[in-house]
């Protein structure tokens, strides 16, 4: 049995949590389809792929994501092109709280 002490709450995973539903619609509404992918302990790694015929291009998707945020014009957003086809777009979107959203090409 566990005692009080062995509860912990990791407070980015559950900020993470809070904004996930927005995400997901920013970019459902853009024709694409997210999934988490890690464990949110310190950034939320998120997989973006296309889901409908007509979806935006991924930095579209993008914008959509970064307009659920209050200051989305002064966000920075940094492309990293990785193995596989694969880009990463980082959002830095409040302090060391980061968002990777990971597309396959």
């Amino acid at each position: 049995m566990k005692s009080r002490e062995h509860v912990v709450t990791n407070g980015r995973a559950v900020f993470y949590a809070s904004i996930w539903e927005d995400l997901r619609n920013a970019a459902l509404n853009k024709g694409w389809a997210l999934a988490l992918h890690g464990s949110l302990a310190s950034d939320m790694d998120i997989l973006a792929m296309p889901w409908t015929e007509n979806a935006s291009t991924d930095s579209e998707m993008i914008e959509s994501i970064k307009n659920c945020f209050t200051d989305a014009e002064q966000m920075n957003v940094e492309i990293s092109e990785m193995p596989n086809n694969r880009r990463v777009f980082t959002i830095s979107i409040w302090a060391d709280f980061y968002l990777d959203i990971n597309v396959i090409k």
